[in-house]
């Protein structure tokens, strides 16, 4: 029998989840510079077509097929003899799994053209906030619907999610302040993905209480590692290492410290630690390895980098054919020619 109150909250979760992927299209493309917003809006809104219609033909079925196991997190998985990992919404195969392929794929591919030595600041800030804020409310979605119920936990989930995500913008404001003096509309933006990604895997675990501590480091860590980039070389232009990876692997680690049921602070073992910090270290070689094993031979064989040329330019006139402002615009683009 259905449930109906169950059915119309797994609807509305989907379709806030849904409404993340305009949001993080409008976050990331006010991040990159004015000649290529196009190109990042435009790899968003694909993703949505694509996904789309390979959910109908094979996702269905992979998700609710049968299955030969539970894998790494579940209660017959290999680390179960420890202790059970948590990971309510996905911090693992989510958000370390994003930050480890971005860096991987940010050595491979190499860094952009003036790194380092132009400045390259992102072009929009009203389009990253504006951003970030569809992001706030589609993440109640991602973490209060992994629930799979319209119960006390995704409540529970809820709070914690807009908590963490509220402490984040407060850590990664205060570490601006306190290093740079004075905080950014940026770092605000910013903060609010850190917080809720930290929370992402430990929304329905902690009190809300925990979740204000989880958010105020994960935003002051990650406002810490976004300058890493400059440091190590390498070309991290939206900061995925420094936000989804540093802030996913907090906020899966400090599970072991936070969590009501079992964590260090609540008088539990130091077993769930244990756990949270292997599942994290699994998370991180999978991913290498798998987008190694893909970036590597379609960079020797097809190519990562579009021309230098089309770089200087800019990939929106390149691959589109069109320019977001008028300034920018080609005489020769799509859109006049039609004119």
């Amino acid at each position: 029998m259905i449930d109906s109150g169950i059915t119309a909250w797994m609807l509305i979760s989907a379709s806030l989840v849904l409404l993340m992927t305009p949001g993080l299209a409008f976050f990331y493309g006010g991040m990159v510079r004015g000649k290529s917003v196009l190109n990042m809006l435009m790899m968003s809104f694909g993703a949505m077509a694509l996904v789309g219609v390979l959910y109908v033909l094979y996702g269905w079925s992979m998700s609710y097929g049968s299955s030969v196991g539970g894998g790494l997190l579940s209660e017959e998985g290999p680390f179960a003899a420890i202790a059970t990992p948590i990971d309510f919404a996905g911090g693992t195969v989510v958000h370390i799994n994003a930050g480890v392929a971005a860096l991987v794929l940010a050595l491979v591919i190499g860094k952009r053209k003036g790194f380092g030595k132009e400045v390259m600041r992102p072009h929009n800030l009203p389009l990253v906030m504006l951003g970030a804020a569809l992001l706030w409310f589609g993440w109640f979605g991602f973490n209060a619907g992994s629930a799979y119920a319209a119960d006390g936990l995704a409540g529970l989930a809820w709070v914690n999610t807009t908590t963490a995500a509220a402490a984040g913008v407060c850590g990664w404001l205060l570490t601006e302040k306190i290093r740079d003096g004075h905080a950014t509309s940026l770092g605000a933006a910013s903060g609010v993905v850190a917080g809720l990604v930290a929370i992402t895997p430990a929304a329905g675990a902690l009190s809300p209480i925990g979740a204000i501590g989880l958010g105020l480091v994960a935003g002051a860590i990650s406002a810490a590692a976004v300058g890493l980039k400059y440091r190590f070389g390498y070309d991290d232009s939206l900061d995925v290492v420094g936000v989804h990876l540093v802030s996913g692997l907090w906020g899966t680690v400090a599970i072991g410290f936070l969590a009501v049921d079992g964590g260090i602070f609540y008088g539990g073992s130091p077993s769930l630690l244990v756990v949270q910090i292997l599942i994290a270290l699994s998370a991180i070689v999978f991913s290498a390895v798998i987008t190694l094993a893909i970036a590597l031979p379609m960079h020797k064989f097809l190519g990562w980098r579009v021309p230098v040329a089309h770089e200087v330019s800019g990939i929106d006139l390149a691959v589109h054919g069109e320019s977001a402002y008028e300034s920018q615009a080609s005489p020769t683009s799509s859109w006049d020619i039609q004119k």
